[in-house]
């Protein structure tokens, strides 16, 4: 931004608290005004000014979402008339994900409260999955206790999770709504399958999920996938976790957690024998979000920790 005076041209200067700059400057349309955003955002950037250069960044793409949904609906025809209709839709899609789940990468708070309560629902779906079998001829169910513990740290993880949304999202209703598009239909769908045609097949009365049992630590699992491998001595070393210990519910979040955050304190994975091909469809779902997750999970640590902005000078 430039101001006019005589007899020459001086550089304005914006003065301000740092945070609150972003929030005070107002911008009504992207149009003709994108270059002097750009132009403040790597201003502040330069300044280390992390959080008004992350406002005028999510403003910008606000502005420029808001510009793609006039270009379909057709109130900017001749803004619109190099640009394919499907192009837009894609790009409008996307760039409505990223804002609302992670306020453009600027709001690390925002998109660790999506994760928590995806692994919180995952956690929730594997238990059930894995111990709600039958009632009839012969149950096998969990137990009151084991339910109680379940149901209990499930709301209690969720609430933590929307509560962080509603505090740090801009549109926390359309987060949510965006969420539940995300989590619920799909899942939901393959749960009433498996449930509407009943599982026969062999070991029905030992769990699906086994753990290294020769590591019990802290650790990062990148490569792993959900599945173990079918070499036979992989089967000896991969136990399948233990149902009659009180803590056993502990076990389907942390399988969630290596499954979608890629890290955990024991590697859990499926067994590769007598396995419903509907569970096996759940955890690769799971596993595929993490995948985008952590990408964006990244992305966001990038613009919002001083001297981690590697991927902003990327662009």
């Amino acid at each position: 931004i430039f101001a006019c005076s005589e007899p020459k041209l001086k550089p304005a200067k914006i003065v301000g608290d740092t945070g609150e700059i972003g929030r005070l400057l107002y911008v009504p349309t992207l149009t003709g005004n994108e270059d002097v955003l750009h132009n403040l955002v790597f201003n502040f950037r330069g300044q280390q000014q992390i959080i008004d250069a992350n406002r005028l960044e999510y403003v910008t793409e606000y502005l420029r979402l808001q510009q793609l949904h006039h270009c379909l609906l057709g109130k900017e025809s001749n803004s619109c008339l190099s640009r394919r209709w499907v192009t837009n839709a894609l790009h409008w899609l996307g760039l409505s994900l990223i804002l609302l789940l992670s306020a453009d990468g600027t709001s690390f708070g925002l998109i660790f409260g999506v994760g928590m309560v995806a692994i919180a629902y995952f956690g929730l779906l594997f238990w059930l999955l894995d111990r709600w079998r039958r009632r009839y001829p012969q149950p096998i169910m969990p137990t009151y206790l084991e339910t109680v513990y379940m149901l209990g740290s499930f709301a209690f993880i969720s609430c933590i999770g929307i509560i962080t949304i509603f505090s740090t999202s801009e549109q926390p209703g359309l987060t949510l709504l965006c969420l539940g598009i995300i989590l619920l239909p799909m899942p939901l769908l393959l749960l009433w399958q498996l449930y509407q045609q009943g599982r026969y097949h062999n070991l029905i009365d030992v769990t699906y999920f086994v753990e290294d049992g020769g590591v019990r630590q802290l650790q990062l699992l990148i490569a792993r996938l959900p599945i173990i491998p079918r070499f036979p001595f992989f089967r000896d070393r991969y136990l399948p976790i233990l149902w009659e210990r009180h803590w056993n519910w502990l076990n389907y979040y942390d399988f969630s957690l290596n499954n979608f955050l890629k890290f955990g304190f024991n590697d859990i994975r499926l067994r590769d024998q007598h396995l419903p091909g509907i569970i096996t469809t759940l955890v690769w779902y799971q596993w595929s979000l993490g995948i985008l997750y952590i990408a964006l999970l990244l992305w966001t640590l990038s613009r919002t920790i001083p001297g981690l902005n590697l991927l902003i000078y990327l662009k």
